[in-house]
């Protein structure tokens, strides 16, 4: 034995070597995929599935092929031939061009792929060999391994291209055909129309020849202008015999008329010269319905009475489907036939019952009487709903609110307590008929979008004109800043009286100097994100008892507005709410802001005009 053929052996019974431990979990495994619980081993060359139940001695491989990963590799045999080939030779495919005649190569045309005795080139009087002139390109040489099909394939090497030649020139000879016919057809039309000219002269005229015999006859004058030329015998009419000359176009009924329809067939007759062309009523393209699916654990189809158990594509949906069969019994559950079946079935009841009745001696009587049972019926049920109606009421809940109809939807949307949305989409606003967003004046914000505390006016945020006409002047940043300081502190001067009166009496100030309550006045500025001044997530909690108060208070005010306006004795008209001023809502806290618990009581107590519920308080 050879050194490296005993190292290769014992690396490979080293590597073999398993703990007893390993070799439990590899019969276990084993065991589990011949019970089918786990899932069988793959093939790491072909991707198929190794039978569990083959033995060891027929999955695992020889130890010198070096084979690790599971497969079957080793069962195939090493020197199994290829399969052969359907390709064909390549045509118009040269091979190298020469320049020089070569030694060896053919004499007469200089190619070097053939001898001289094997040259299909005619040949010359001076051949390449002696002047080395108009060599030919050499062959291009296939060899073809063609199988047992190949080799028998007597389409094999068909080029649907090189037949185009013959279609092309057969739809050449087809239109010149029908150039011919068209043109026969219009002289033909021209020489009826000729002939049909002459006959109404010839006839005009053997009419002007009686009219004058009968003239003679009678001794008139032949200038004599008498009106018994309108005589009924010898009235002129059209009508005599015109089919005469129509008599000519049977000749054409026994040419086929190939341009009738492509769905045209022949029908011959007892005379060849009568055949008529008609349509093919039969498509005889629709596929059987055994042959929809070639699955054999498929639908079962009894040859013997045609029929198809079940649906052949029950694996397809419905719009892959299309018009194709879905089995007979679909069709059994289609169209009238659910109808008839309920109409047998009202008459077996029926004639149970002792109704003289029959579906199929006499369908119209039974028919009509299953009509006159379901008016009934549906009469009886409106008949017993309106009984209950006219004795109960309750006419008005049968129907769903219209307000409760149109604000349900399927959206989901999550907002705080001060009324901004946390998750989902906010409710889309109805878009104005008016433009929105118009820049206009070199502005760089609309109008509107800054107001101005001290004249209470509205004005453009860019730079800080209150008329609304005006042209845009950017205003600097040292500007901003000094009408800022300057607005702190008309807000401190107008803050530290409003301490002196009884409204703020008993407050604990943080601070004892006016600075101080202004540094604690701009900190709470500055924490207000929201529209009320407050975050009400932020607020851990909620004062029990001022919020009492506030409900309280809240529910007397919403009483005494309700009485109010029972009374006609309303405190603000419309027109008050809309001239008040810009900070006319104010709380009894410090500033004048609005406080936790007061936004909380009006929170709890406020109607909605949009809840669909509210009129059902």
């Amino acid at each position: 034995m050879d050194l490296a053929q005993a190292t290769l052996r014992s690396s490979a019974v080293a590597d073999s070597f398993t703990t007893r431990e390993d070799a439990k979990k590899q019969k276990a495994l084993q065991e589990a995929r011949a019970a089918g619980t786990a899932a069988p081993e793959t093939d790491e060359f072909t991707g198929k599935m190794i039978n569990p139940h083959n033995p060891e001695f027929i999955t695992k491989a020889p130890w010198y092929l070096n084979q690790d990963r599971p497969s079957l590799r080793h069962h195939q045999a090493w020197n199994a031939k290829s399969m052969g080939t359907k390709d064909w030779y390549i045509r118009g495919t040269k091979g190298d061009v020469k320049t020089k005649f070569i030694k060896g190569a053919c004499e007469n045309c200089g190619a070097t792929t053939h001898t001289k005795k094997d040259c299909v080139e005619r040949p010359r009087a001076i051949t390449a060999k002696q002047n080395g002139k108009n060599l030919m390109p050499d062959e291009y040489i296939t060899e073809l391994n063609l199988d047992y099909d190949g080799k028998r394939d007597r389409w094999n090497g068909f080029q649907p291209d090189d037949y185009k030649q013959v279609i092309e020139e057969w739809e050449r000879v087809e239109a010149e055909r029908r150039r011919v016919k068209a043109a026969e057809m219009e002289e033909r039309a021209k020489l009826k129309e000729r002939l049909k000219a002459q006959k109404k002269l010839l006839k005009k005229k053997r009419k002007q020849r009686r009219r004058q015999l009968r003239r003679q006859a009678e001794g008139r004058d032949d200038d004599d202008t008498d009106t018994g030329d309108s005589d009924t015998g010898d009235s002129d009419t059209d009508t005599d015999t015109d089919s005469d000359s129509e008599a000519s176009d049977d000749e054409d009924l026994g040419e086929k008329l190939k341009d009738f329809d492509k769905s045209t067939s022949t029908v011959a007759a007892k005379d060849d010269k009568l055949r008529t062309t008609t349509r093919n009523l039969r498509i005889r393209e629709d596929t059987a319905k055994y042959l929809l699916n070639l699955d054999v654990n498929s639908a079962y189809y009894d040859p013997k009475s045609r029929s198809m158990r079940q649906d052949p594509l029950a694996h397809l949906k419905d719009e892959e489907k299309g018009t194709a069969f879905r089995g007979d019994n679909f069709l059994r559950q289609s169209g009238d036939s659910k109808a008839l079946t309920e109409l047998m079935c009202f008459a077996w009841d029926s004639y149970k019952h002792g109704e003289k009745i029959h579906d199929t001696a006499q369908p119209t009587q039974a028919l009509k009487m299953f009509e006159v049972y379901k008016n009934r019926a549906t009469n009886l049920k409106e008949q017993q709903q309106k009984e209950l109606m006219d004795k109960y009421g309750g006419q008005e809940h049968m129907e769903a609110p219209r307000e409760l109809i149109f604000s349900q939807n399927e959206n989901y949307v999550e907002y705080s307590r001060d009324g901004r949305v946390l998750k989902g989409q906010e409710r889309a606003l109805t878009k104005s008929k008016y433009e929105e967003d118009v820049l206009v004046g070199n502005h760089s914000s609309v109008w509107g979008s800054w107001f101005d505390a001290a004249t209470g006016r509205w004005g453009f945020a860019c730079c800080h004109q209150l008329m609304k006409n005006s042209y845009c002047v950017p205003i600097k940043k040292s500007d901003v800043e000094a009408q800022a300081i300057e607005g702190e502190a008309e807000a401190a001067e107008e803050a530290v009286p409003a301490l002196d009166d009884g409204a703020g009496v008993g407050l604990d100030l943080a601070g004892d100097s006016p600075a101080a309550g202004s540094r604690e006045a701009s900190k709470l500025s500055e924490k207000r994100t929201s529209a009320f001044g407050h975050v009400l997530e932020e607020v851990e909690d909620l004062d029990s008892g001022r919020l009492a108060e506030a409900v309280e208070a809240a529910k007397k005010k919403q009483k005494l507005e309700r009485k109010e306006a029972r009374d006609g004795k309303r405190g603000l008209t419309l027109d008050d709410e809309r001239n008040r001023g810009y900070n006319a809502v104010t709380g009894e806290g410090l500033n004048d802001e609005i406080s936790p618990e007061e936004y909380e009581a009006y929170r709890l107590t406020r109607q909605r005009a949009d809840d669909p519920m509210a009129q059902f308080m």
